[in-house]
């Protein structure tokens, strides 16, 4: 009977505990987390800047590659070239990790004149399912 006790008191203890740091947690999120980017790269007239092109394919790769980036999604491609995409942080990835590829992304150099390229951080990639 006493073992009852101390397991209804630990649960009760737990409980309280839990109650009162998710809210707390939650107040000191960073306001500026994300979890996901949308990324999209065209051409507008003339074809898509070949070399900003293959360095934003290069980045995503290796992010694919080194688990980085655990959920990729190509939704659209351009008749210039370039494609619309999300890709999105892994549960396993390392501090830091997703962030700097992110940056990386945003710091790539492309023609103005021909290319239109976006990279917006989100909470998270919209799934898309089959009609």
């Amino acid at each position: 009977m006493q073992g009852i006790k101390n397991i209804a008191r630990a649960v009760m203890v737990t409980s309280a505990l839990l109650a009162t740091a998710l809210p707390g947690s939650a107040q000191t999120a960073d306001a500026t987390a994300f979890n996901a980017a949308e990324i999209s790269i065209g051409g507008i007239g003339p074809g898509v800047d070949a070399k900003a092109f293959a360095k934003v394919r290069l980045l995503i790769a290796g992010g694919v590659y080194d688990s980085t980036v655990a959920y990729f999604d190509v939704s659209g491609y351009g008749k210039e070239g370039g494609f619309s995409a999300c890709i999105e942080k892994g549960r396993l990835t390392q501090d830091g990790a997703f962030e700097k590829l992110v940056k990386a992304l945003k710091q790539v150099r492309y023609d103005k004149t021909t290319t239109a390229y976006s990279v917006t951080t989100v909470a998270q990639c919209t799934y898309r399912t089959a009609p």
